[in-house]
């Protein structure tokens, strides 16, 4: 009995580690700089740095923003990898929901693929549907 609780509680504290989701009110916009890039530089830099940046997609620091708003996607030509609004439309989005036609989900690990956290894909979803401010 004891070793089941030892066990839920360290269930309990690992499940609550990582990156911190920002609690943001429904009525504020969410922006890349304050909400999503910390996400970002915490859950996709490790594959998308500067050096050898996986599908040529650099997500470090001051620059995320700019590769990913705006751009077509290298997996899927006709996708934008964010579009402004359109949530369906933005890979970005299938690919985080681990929907892509092509390619795999992300963010990946060592170990394979990972699900983001509900809070981490409703903060992306609302910023896309938002119009992807920066």
């Amino acid at each position: 009995m004891v070793r089941r609780h030892v066990l839920a509680c360290a269930l309990v504290i690992v499940s609550g580690c990582g990156t911190p989701v920002p609690e943001v009110p429904v009525e504020e916009p969410v922006s890349y700089s304050k909400h999503i890039e910390p996400l970002v530089i915490a859950h996709c830099v490790g594959c998308h740095g500067a050096k050898e940046p996986k599908a040529r997609l650099v997500l470090e620091e001051g620059k995320g923003y700019g590769d990913l708003v705006g751009r077509r996607s290298v997996q899927i030509a006709t996708m934008m990898l964010v579009e402004p609004g359109d949530i369906e439309a933005s890979y970005l989005w299938l690919k985080l929901q681990h929907r892509a036609p092509e390619g795999r989900g992300m963010p990946r690990t060592s170990t394979g693929v990972k699900k983001l956290r509900a809070a981490e894909l409703d903060l992306y979803r609302r910023w896309i549907e938002g119009g992807a401010l920066p």
